[in-house]
């Protein structure tokens, strides 16, 4: 915060510039001595074999500098235990350059006491950043010990309050000011009487320069907060200083650095109109956007960097086309299902118009799967995508085996930003055996998704919620019954606990029911099965539920299993979970919510953050393990996971 000008600082300058201008005289004076010359000619003799032989032995150790070192210790510490507070030492400590290159100790006192001088002032800094104005450090030496202990003694004084907030114009500015006070207040966020805190108000400045460029401002800003210091009330007059600029509206998009796709392609996406008021959250709606497509590894949108006269502002469009192909692979690894394989292939831009084809093949004990799929982008409409796919799967469980060959394709629209549909119709046959029973499917389902995303992020969101509802009605065969119609839907929430993701509370919920005349007429792949992963972790994979004599999973047709996780960030790199899930399934349409009828599993994790997702390894265990007469529990006591991405 800016400060008041003092007389005394212009002399002091005036006493700097003097004492610069005598060393630099000395320094001349010096190169004219018979000493200088001497200083510069005998490194250069000293490095001609002219004037000295050079040594050529081999394996003679060369001679080293080894300069004395200092070591010290670090103590900070209140002058009076009362007047301070944990998070102001921590602060003190966590600021102090002292505390930093303990590890590095210096080669003189000298040295030392210039580090102490040096971290006195910024210890001092860091109390006023947090309202201490008055606040005073001291340090003493302890010589006689090795390391050397070197003690910081602090006093905090009284914190400044907030005796006043006002929002204003800077005086050139051309443009009346576009907050309303109200509208000021809500993104300062803090009120008078609050404590005196730097950081709070220099992040109140930056919101208030956001709020401008995203409500026709392009080129608002703000002057540095100034602070009216009253040291008898111990009380500060915040004022923030606005300079908005000229309002200005969104004009022409110049689009350049395209290679194979078409501008229309870029042009599809951009979520602004010409005329409408300038928003700079569009812009980065517009760049996530982009980026969400795979086929950009650059995208730079901003305003011409000269205001227009009109008040119509050209954006520039600068992006770089990433490699359109992909290739990966993967393992997995659940006690539940074994170890597991995963490869893939894509290419994003087939035929030059952002068409999308790819290739995934999937092998594990439980599960092997081959897909193909092909997408056609902004068809009948922007962002409007035909999506085709075809995939053969075999599974084997303890529930049943099965065959089965599948192809669908889709109408996928974008309702809003964070809510789109799909419309589809899907065709698969197979067939699917239980104990000594085999089910024939042949059956044609015709799908209806709404899809929901309000979160932060797709691979870690710490933010915001999912939602996805999906209902099918299907005709032809499945089992004994010919007509069924499946219902599902499952929901996830995430909350921030503190300001950074050290802390986010996690939350997520499932429910489905089936329309069909009688379970036991449904091909068991129809079915609901809950337990492993994806769903109540602490249970066998699909063994949550009924089972019958031969402890063989009978599935449900309704379901509901719902769970919370705290996600603990320890470091960048590594993190703990700790979670409680629960599950049910029923063999009715509608399942029993009674908690008496709830299986419950609780569990620990650890995770491995990546710039791609963190890996993670879950164990669980089940709060009821069932018995059913037999010597030997149905459930096992725990279960492992080994995968990358979060649980949910």
């Amino acid at each position: 915060m800016k400060g008041q000008k003092s007389g005394v600082g212009n002399i002091e300058a005036r006493n700097n510039k003097m004492q610069l201008v005598a060393c630099l005289m000395r320094a001349y004076l010096s190169c004219l001595s018979p000493g200088f010359w001497l200083l510069v000619c005998l490194p250069l003799m000293g490095g001609c074999s002219w004037f000295f032989e050079a040594d050529k032995r081999e394996g003679e150790e060369k001679a080293t500098l080894d300069l004395p070192s200092i070591p010290y210790q670090t103590i900070i510490k209140p002058k009076v235990v009362e007047d301070s507070t944990p998070e102001i030492e921590a602060h003190l400590k966590a600021v102090s350059s002292l505390i930093k290159l303990e590890s590095r100790p210096p080669t003189s006192l000298n040295a030392l006491y210039h580090r102490i001088r040096n971290d006195v002032a910024r210890l001092k800094q860091a109390l006023a950043e947090k309202g201490y104005f008055d606040g005073e450090v001291e340090f003493s030496l302890a010589e006689g010990v090795a390391p050397v202990i070197v003690t910081l003694t602090f006093t905090m004084g009284e914190r400044y309050k907030v005796s006043g907030i006002s929002v204003v114009a800077t005086e050139n500015a051309r443009e009346r000011l576009p907050l309303t006070p109200s509208r000021a207040a809500r993104e300062v966020r803090f009120h008078v009487g609050d404590d005196v805190d730097l950081s709070r108000i220099q992040e109140a400045n930056q919101r208030l320069a956001k709020y401008l460029r995203n409500h026709g401002y392009p080129y608002g800003d703000m002057a540095e907060p100034e602070g009216q210091i009253d040291r008898e009330a111990k009380r500060i007059n915040v004022i923030f200083r606005a300079k908005p600029g000229q309002y200005a509206t969104f004009g022409k998009a110049d689009i350049t650095g395209l290679k194979d796709l078409p501008s229309q392609f870029v042009r599809n996406r951009l979520v602004w109109q010409e005329g409408e008021r300038f928003d700079e959250r569009r812009l980065e709606i517009t760049r996530h956007k982009l980026m969400g497509t795979g086929l950009f590894s650059a995208i730079d949108i901003r305003p011409d960097e000269n205001a227009p006269a009109s008040g119509v502002v050209p954006l520039s469009v600068k992006v770089t086309e990433g490699p359109p192909r992909t290739i990966g692979a993967g393992l997995k690894y659940a006690t539940t299902e074994g170890i597991g394989g995963q490869a893939f292939w894509s290419h994003r831009n087939v035929f030059g118009s952002g068409e999308g084809l790819g290739a995934m093949l999937r092998i594990s004990p439980r599960l092997s799967r081959a897909k193909v799929d092909f997408s056609i982008p902004d068809i009948f409409a922007p962002e409007q995508y035909l999506r085709h796919e075809i995939s053969a799967t075999r599974e084997q469980n303890r529930a049943f085996t099965s065959r089965s060959l599948d192809a669908g394709i889709r109408l996928e629209h974008p309702f809003t930003d964070t809510l789109k549909g799909m419309v589809g119709v899907t065709g698969e046959t197979g067939r699917v055996k239980r104990a000594e029973v085999e089910y024939i499917n042949r059956l044609i389902g015709f799908p209806v998704d709404m899809h929901i995303d309000a979160s932060n992020s797709l691979i870690e969101p710490t933010r915001g919620g999912r939602l996805t509802a999906q209902v099918t009605p299907y005709v032809g065969r499945s089992g004994k019954d010919t007509r069924l119609m499946v219902s599902t839907a499952k929901g996830s929430y995430y909350l921030r606990v503190l300001q950074s993701d050290a802390i986010v509370i996690a939350g997520w919920a499932h429910g489905g029911t089936i329309t069909v005349s009688s379970l036991n007429n449904l091909a068991p792949d129809k079915r609901f099965y809950a337990g492993g992963a994806g769903s109540v972790r602490a249970y066998g994979y699909k063994l949550l539920g009924p089972l019958d004599k031969d402890r063989v999973p009978l599935g449900g047709r309704s379901i509901v299993e719902y769970g919370v996780e705290g996600r603990f960030k320890v470091t960048d790199t590594i993190g703990f979970v700790l979670f409680a899930e629960a599950g049910k399934l029923s063999s009715k349409a509608s399942p029993d919510l009674s908690s008496q009828a709830q299986l419950w599993g609780v569990g620990a994790g650890v995770r491995y953050y990546t710039g791609i997702g963190p890996i993670r390894f879950d164990i669980a265990t089940p709060m009821k393990r069932r018995k059913d007469g037999l010597p030997k529990p149905i459930d096992a006591a725990y279960q492992f996971y080994l995968s990358a991405g979060q649980a949910f």
